[in-house]
């Protein structure tokens, strides 16, 4: 137990390094998370385009897969 909290506190001293030698990218990083949070808070259609889609893909596959269907059963091709 005791060899195991030393390596999980160098662990977590070596993460603690890197955050504080990184800081001015990781909030860059915040930022432009920030920025995109906002952009989607006002721009609610991006949201919503790629749901009906999906839906308009799959009643097309639907489709096309009952008119193959319907095909297949009229004669031998």
């Amino acid at each position: 137990m005791m060899a195991g909290m030393g390596v999980f506190g160098l662990l977590a001293l070596l993460f603690a390094c890197a955050i504080y030698c990184k800081f001015k990218e990781l909030k860059t990083a915040i930022d432009v998370v920030d920025a995109s949070a906002d952009f989607l808070a006002k721009t609610k259609r991006v949201i919503g385009v790629p749901f009906v889609f999906f839906f308009l893909s799959i009643i097309s596959v639907l489709v096309w897969s009952g008119s193959f269907a319907a095909v297949i059963s009229m004669n031998h091709i």
